[in-house]
């Protein structure tokens, strides 16, 4: 088993335990439907762009190299499935998402063990001011009530209760619902594949070698 399966395994092992899931999808299913979820992972939505670009500090140029600062990992896009629950946590607090997409984040948390108390600490923290970073991260989302919201959300999540994705592709809004779509696509062949076939070939042999069905 590679990094990435194990990651996937301990994140969403959890969600198979629970039901949400019938099945883990292969590592090579979650590269395609990594793939296929980028475009919406570096974009936002028009609900979010209108919130959180209102001040100078939401601008694209600005905001960025700040939360690369505040939390560096954020530089390695991907799933989140590697990603420890202090990284996700730190994500979540420095880049505005409106409620339609946290389902998936919340979900990423819910699998490590104290992942959503930890964000609901962290949130109350940012959102009390009880914080040196406090007032950058609020002018970072720029958007009043974010980090408060989070800590609802966190509570929330802890009963398996999500936000409403509205309108957003239900494929990218949650974790279990990236999973799902991964568990569609095609998966790449066991090694085996590559190989010498020793099984069909001494099958074959003791057959009495090449025939022709009629």
């Amino acid at each position: 088993m590679n990094a990435l399966e194990s990651a996937a395994a301990a994140r969403l092992g959890f969600f198979v335990k629970h039901g949400y899931l019938d099945a883990l999808p292969t590592s090579w299913q979650v590269k395609v439907g990594w793939m296929a979820m980028l475009p919406i992972t570096l974009s936002e939505s028009d609900r979010e762009r209108k919130r959180s670009r209102r001040t100078w500090m939401g601008q694209i140029p600005v905001r960025v190299p700040l939360q690369i600062l505040y939390n560096p990992r954020q530089l390695n896009v991907g799933t989140g499935l590697a990603n420890g629950a202090r990284t996700i946590v730190r994500h979540l607090l420095s880049v505005y998402h409106e409620d339609a997409f946290l389902g998936y984040d919340l979900q990423l948390l819910q699998s490590h063990p104290g992942g959503l108390e930890h964000l609901r600490r962290e949130a109350e923290r940012v959102a009390a001011g009880a914080t040196i970073w406090a007032p950058y991260l609020k002018r970072l989302v720029g958007w009043p009530g974010y980090h408060a919201g989070l800590v609802t959300l966190a509570e929330a999540a802890e009963d398996f209760e999500y936000p409403d994705p509205l309108d957003l592709d239900p494929r990218f809004a949650s974790l279990v619902g990236f999973s799902k779509f991964c568990l569609e696509m095609p998966t790449w062949p066991e090694l085996g594949f590559y190989g010498i076939d020793l099984s069909h070939l001494a099958s074959h042999q003791r057959e009495g070698g090449p025939h022709v069905d009629q």
